[in-house]
């Protein structure tokens, strides 16, 4: 599935998500809207990477209904399925991807300063997504998990221990840390501590 968003007023940000995963399997960002044969070559440089897939979900889009898109996804042997036009919440994958991508973004407040910037800061949010955020769609586990077909770590979690009491001379020692992936920390991570030390 792919599909295009604004970041934030300025830049278009494509991505190609798995489905059934939710792993982003690539991404680009442009100046402007992105032509047909640009999201083509996105698409078969995933498909040379990971595998082609049997179906390819877009909207109707100028860039997925242009010559250059369909005739690649026919040469690739990929059969071109669309959303159903003008009804929000026909890709509601996709849609709800771009909410939760924008969001660990941050870009309303702190926007890009370049495509660069930009880039970076979506590769830096992409892999939280992938590999550290657990999904509870996916049962807790992580797209990267699901993806490669990983034990997901909620398998062997464990509970935290709880305080008893409010009181904070009785305080718990909890066993692991808080880290952040981003330096401003909005994208928090635990780490046992017997990892950390």
């Amino acid at each position: 599935m792919t599909d295009i968003t604004t970041v934030p007023s300025l830049f278009k940000l494509v991505v190609l998500l798995d489905v059934f995963s939710r792993f982003p399997l690539t991404f680009r960002v442009f100046w402007k809207e992105p032509t047909s044969d640009e999201v083509a070559t996105l698409v078969e440089c995933a498909s040379h990477r990971f595998g082609r897939p049997k179906h390819f979900v877009t909207d109707k889009g100028s860039q997925f209904t242009g010559e250059p898109f369909r005739s690649k996804l026919r040469d690739l042997g990929v059969q071109q399925r669309f959303g159903a036009v003008g009804r929000r919440g026909s890709i509601a994958i996709i849609e709800r991807f771009w909410r939760t991508l924008k969001e660990m973004l941050d870009v309303r407040f702190l926007p890009p300063l370049s495509i660069s910037h930009l880039e970076e800061k979506v590769d830096r949010a992409l892999f939280y997504y992938s590999t550290l955020r657990p999904h509870q769609g996916l049962g807790g586990a992580t797209p990267t998990e699901i993806y490669f077909g990983l034990t997901p770590a909620t398998e062997s979690a464990e509970t935290p221990p709880r305080a008893s009491s409010r009181d904070p001379a009785e305080s718990v020692v909890l066993p692991f840390e808080v880290a952040y992936l981003d330096p401003e920390r909005s994208l928090p991570f635990l780490i046992p501590k017997d990892i950390a030390a």
